[in-house]
């Protein structure tokens, strides 16, 4: 179980190819790690970003699966074809899936604002534990982690944008998430943001 505060130490060793393997083992019995604790819990579903790639963009995801114990089985299960680098728990804890260095299964066919397609060639996916149904509240433990951990990638690599699924999704509406999530909770990351129906793909 490691703390919030090793993120920048984790991404560091990873990219100086230091040997320390952080990575832990599912817990039996499930154990949910505890506010701004993570497990990283490595995910098969996963591959290279294209040489030269960029990391510039976060989406942000809603599970709608109920728990973080459930979406870590899921992408665990190498038939999903399924994965995010972080998924976030209500209570504020979360676990790591893939390395940020490398390319999650997140976004599906997407585009960007600015027309680039395929955003999992560049993005960071980061899933937050809750139906999406736009009913269930995202409680104030989950987005301040959700911040911080935004914070602590903004020092690694050069983001630019954060998006909703619903918004880079292709076609329009194939996805809605994250449901009623409150965008304003994160103006202070001084990062522009997109969500909702995208305008130049939606033609309800």
């Amino acid at each position: 179980m490691h703390s919030l505060g090793i993120v920048a130490s984790v991404v560091l060793s990873l990219q100086s190819g230091l040997p320390s393997d952080p990575r832990d083992p599912m817990p039996s019995p499930w154990k949910d790690p505890g506010f701004a604790k993570f497990l990283w819990i490595q995910s098969p579903n996963f591959g290279p970003r294209p040489e030269g790639a960029i990391v510039d963009t976060v989406v942000v995801h809603s599970t709608v699966i109920p728990t973080l114990e459930q979406t870590t089985n899921a992408f665990l299960r190498e038939s999903s074809q399924v994965s995010a680098h972080f998924t976030i728990g209500r209570d504020g804890s979360y676990v790591m899936h893939v390395s940020t260095f490398d390319r999650a299964w997140h976004a599906g066919v997407s585009v960007d604002p600015n027309g680039r397609t395929n955003l999992n060639h560049y993005s960071i996916g980061i899933e937050l534990v809750n139906l999406n149904d736009g009913k269930q509240p995202y409680p104030k433990e989950q987005v301040q982690v959700l911040k911080w951990i935004i914070a602590g990638l903004k020092r690694r690599f050069p983001l630019k944008q954060i998006v909703s699924h619903e918004f880079i999704a292709v076609p329009a509406g194939r996805k809605s998430d994250p449901a009623g999530f409150p965008w304003e909770s994160l103006k202070d990351l001084n990062l522009p943001m997109y969500f909702g129906k995208n305008p130049a793909t939606d033609k309800s």
